[in-house]
């Protein structure tokens, strides 16, 4: 009975350590922060009747392969008051015809070379077009 005891303490903690997740940890001492803005007008939204959203796109060279698959793309919303809100963000309205709000949700995708900004109706109708509205970038190796 003994043996069986003590096999089992050796055995359980080597059951435990076959549970533990490894991962990959890249550990970087510094980092290459890159920075731009981007001002988005009412002539760059499209608005197509089949899709519950619009959407702006613009070439982003600062968007590499390389910060695509190592790096961070991060954005905000710059409002009125000159606040950074981080993306997504959600933009609150009051409609007075239902006596309720409505939100729109603002966020972006990215691509090799490419950001695009979505602004979609919490009602998933289509969103007001913005006269303009001021974005910053950041990427991040």
């Amino acid at each position: 009975m003994r043996k069986i005891i003590i096999a089992l303490f050796i055995a359980i903690p080597c059951f435990m350590t076959s549970c533990i997740k490894e991962e990959d940890v890249h550990i970087h001492n510094y980092g290459i922060v890159k920075t731009f803005y981007i001002d988005v007008y009412s002539n760059h939204w499209v608005d197509r009747n089949d899709l519950p959203y619009i959407y702006a796109s613009f070439s982003a060279p600062e968007i590499t392969k390389e910060v695509i698959e190592n790096g961070i793309v991060v954005a905000y919303f710059i409002d009125a008051d000159g606040r950074d809100n981080m993306l997504p963000y959600l933009l609150p309205y009051y409609d007075d015809n239902i006596g309720d709000y409505y939100y729109e949700n603002v966020r972006f995708d990215v691509s090799r070379g490419k950001i695009t900004f979505i602004i979609e109706d919490s009602d998933f109708n289509h969103a007001n077009i913005p006269s303009h509205m001021s974005f910053k970038v950041a990427t991040a190796l």
